[in-house]
């Protein structure tokens, strides 16, 4: 069992985002619903800009890009 069902909390929808080496995106998941699937992106672009905002709160490091050996 998942970590989030365990605690009572069901998965409800779930997008995938790939991006492979040459640049090309793919997006998987519960995009049939447009607006819905918009406002999915949108609520996880929030939660990306408030935790690197917390992060450079504390004074913390974030890595680039380009030191990521997942981006090689």
């Amino acid at each position: 069992m998942s970590e989030e069902y365990e605690r009572g909390d069901r998965i409800m929808a779930r997008l995938t985002i790939i991006v492979y080496q040459s640049g090309a995106m793919s997006v998987g998941g519960n995009i049939e619903d447009r607006a819905y699937a918009l406002a999915l992106i949108d609520g996880a672009r929030d939660a990306v800009i408030n935790h690197h905002a917390k992060i450079e709160a504390k004074g913390g490091l974030i890595m680039p890009a380009h030191d990521n050996p997942l981006a090689h």
